[in-house]
């Protein structure tokens, strides 16, 4: 039975061979949110982002969901840097959760930082975290990988693609953009810098596929200010504007429409008044003149003076708005001469949750004016025409869409291929894909299991998830290599278990037994067609998490690596 350092000199847990970059997405791939994914050259682990998503349904006590990290264990002594692209929850707010296991520096714009630093501080981690600022154009070093940031254009200002050169070759990551050229309070995006990029070459481009569907261009964040300014107008009670604490840049445009209509602004949520003050200490809001209303205030002002800032725009269900449908938020009731401007569109899955809250608050005699449809909304995202644009601009050699669900992914394969890029230059990836690029081509070596760790309110585990416990002492490893053609056996399996789960010093009896269980299923399984790595690696983690149940073995996190040999 191979040792953990015995693996660890193999395949993909060992690292890439000379003049390769790799590429694995732990989360936001096939789905929206979670977003963490490593990139790795020689010995050198790099971290982009690490998101958090909402359940899409109510489920019991699961208020949070995390991306699984156990692959990103297996190379924490090789991991050089976290590279925040933006201060989304779904791109830093895992952080706050995993910060206290990774000793590398974390680097992100002002903003990105203000906003992870209050969530941070909301989880009684204020000061954790070696937190490095960057400004725009600026460059690190990060073992040997050096990584520009350059500014981008989204609904949250700070916002940067990367830059990555490594041995391999110059990667691209976009983050999450639009080309918005009239920005809320910054600068329209640096094409000059990504032209030049272009010119130099391009090995692996990564690109937000997000609004792949959509034709066209996506509007302006400047586009919604007639949509706010109508609905302050003709609103004959409060106005209750509904976003999410990060989308700065929206925020910025209520306080000001609100103030030129007459309007009081109250900030409903600890969130929206944390970020709102980050915001106000970096410049980037500006208080209003008569400031503030505090939530003791409204009783006392007439309701057609005020301007609520809410978040709970998904239907979150400990939100502000959720609450205020209740009945039970603390200082505010609905009321039928309300208008609520729901400032954002459903996220993909989140449909049913934020309907049913919709049609709560329209039973109650509410107004609701809701996203895009109702001119409240543009999304931070970029539509078809500037994708094709990004695509022409950086020419790249390989390209891989990212962010996004499997019709986003394959829109923005359709966008590239009607440009010329040819099938085998591009890579749709799932969670826990291995890409690998380089000067022989692009190619899927294998897959990782990934998972997701569920937690409640208060950050405690919750629901169906893995362990999130941080640490490699209680994790299975299972290493399994597979041929490229169909109807051919397993070449090779491994299993490991971590010192935690051995007794001095000895792997578990149980795991023999689970290899040779496995080995024999494994080999049964001849197929016309080979198998994709990521199903197998599937089958393997969910047979060992069945082994270590009739064992009684609790609190192990279980992660298999397929290769294709």
């Amino acid at each position: 039975m191979a040792s953990f350092e015995a693996l660890a000199r193999t395949g993909i847990l060992a690292s890439p061979g000379p003049g390769v970059v790799r590429f694995v997405p732990l989360g936001g791939l096939g789905e929206i949110g979670k977003n963490l994914a490593l990139l790795e050259c020689g010995d050198d682990v790099l971290m982009i982002d690490a998101g958090l998503r909402f359940p899409e349904t109510e489920a019991d006590g699961v208020d949070i969901i995390l991306p699984d990290i156990s692959f990103l264990l297996t190379r924490l002594s090789r991991l050089r840097a976290v590279l925040l692209t933006h201060g989304h929850e779904d791109h830093i707010g895992a952080l706050p959760f995993y910060l206290p296991g990774i000793s590398v520096p974390v680097y992100g714009t002002d903003v990105t930082l203000g906003l992870l630093r209050n969530k941070l501080e909301r989880r009684g981690r204020a000061g954790g975290g070696d937190l490095v600022t960057v400004r725009p154009g600026q460059t690190i070093s990060a073992g040997e990988m050096k990584v520009e940031f350059i500014h981008m254009t989204h609904s949250v200002p700070g916002s940067c693609g990367l830059a990555i050169f490594t041995s391999a070759g110059l990667v691209v990551h976009t983050g999450d953009f639009k080309l918005d050229q009239t920005p809320v309070g910054s600068a329209p995006p640096d094409l000059g810098r990504l032209a030049e990029l272009g010119r130099s070459g391009v090995l692996l481009l990564l690109s937000d596929s997000t609004n792949a569907p959509n034709q066209g261009v996506t509007p302006s964040e400047v586009s919604v200010r007639p949509g706010l300014k109508r609905a302050m107008r003709e609103a004959e009670g409060r106005v209750i504007v509904v976003t999410f604490a990060s989308n700065l840049a929206r925020l910025r445009q209520i306080l000001e429409v609100a103030e030129e209509s007459g309007r009081r602004s109250c900030l409903v949520g600890r969130s929206m008044l944390r970020n709102y003050t980050t915001a106000t200490r970096l410049g980037f809001l500006k208080a209003p003149a008569q400031g503030l209303l505090s939530p003791r205030d409204l009783e006392a002002m007439p309701h057609d003076r005020i301007c609520l800032i809410a978040t709970g725009s998904q239907g979150e269900p400990l939100a502000a708005l959720n609450r205020i449908a209740q009945g039970d938020h603390r200082f505010v009731t609905a009321d039928p001469n309300d208008t609520v401007v729901m400032a954002a569109n459903p996220i993909p899955g989140n449909e049913a949750t934020v309907n049913r809250l919709v049609n709560r608050l329209v039973s109650q005699g509410v107004r609701v004016l809701a996203g895009t449809a109702d001119g409240v909304h543009a999304s931070g995202h970029a539509a078809s025409e500037e994708l094709l644009f990004i695509l022409s601009l950086l020419a790249p050699r390989f390209f891989a869409p990212i962010h996004g669900e499997p019709r986003h992914l394959q829109a923005h394969r359709a966008l590239a291929l009607s440009l010329g890029i040819t099938e085998d230059r591009i890579s749709i990836l799932e969670n826990g894909s291995v890409l690998e690029a380089g000067p022989a081509g692009i190619s899927l070596v294998g897959a990782v299991t990934t998972g997701r760790v569920c937690l409640d309110s208060d950050g405690h585990q919750a629901g169906d998830s893995m362990p999130s416990t941080f640490g490699a002492d209680r994790l299975v490893i299972a290493s399994a290599q597979l041929p490229r053609q169909p109807g051919e056996s397993l070449v090779e399996l491994e299993i490991s278990a971590g010192a935690g789960l051995c007794s001095d010093g000895a792997q578990p009896g149980w795991l023999s037994g689970a290899k040779r269980s496995l080995a024999q299923s494994l080999h049964r399984q001849r197929a016309h067609e080979v198998p994709s790595s990521s199903a197998v690696a599937d089958r393997i983690a969910a047979e060992l998490r069945m082994t270590l149940d009739q064992h009684d073995v609790t609190g192990a996190r279980v992660l298999a690596i397929v290769e294709r040999v």
